[in-house]
């Protein structure tokens, strides 16, 4: 304030008032922290998932392989369930014969859209 005129609605701080800097200056600290750690955060998430999806077309073949001759369900990236007998696995495919509920019926499946092998364990 300047005279009894205010500049951008803003008024000149007075003694009395001298409390309200820092509350804001601990404000902006805090807005600036929060800011730094989402970032920090949002820096390691790619990492994480490239770890998983890396790993995923190895281990997802070893299972099928373990489950030629056998029954298994096989849950795909699209969500859908996918359940027969395991009976070749490929570099980049998998068939199944007799699918539950279509036994007559099989399906050639890419590895890389499954996303995982459910098999019965004794």
């Amino acid at each position: 304030m300047i005279g009894n005129v205010q500049l951008f609605g803003l008024s000149n701080l007075g003694p009395e008032d001298s409390m309200l800097k820092p509350t804001f200056r601990r404000y902006v600290h805090i807005a600036l922290a929060l800011c730094l750690g989402l970032a920090f955060c949002s820096a390691l998430i790619p990492t994480v998932l490239a770890q998983d999806s890396a790993a995923n077309p190895g281990s997802i073949r070893q299972a099928l392989e373990q489950q030629i001759g056998k029954r298994a369900k096989l849950k795909l990236v699209s969500g859908q369930d996918l359940e027969g007998k395991v009976s070749e696995v490929g570099n980049e495919v998998v068939i199944v014969d007799e699918l539950t509920g279509m036994e007559f019926f099989g399906a050639t499946v890419r590895l890389d859209q499954v996303a995982a092998v459910i098999v019965r364990k004794k």
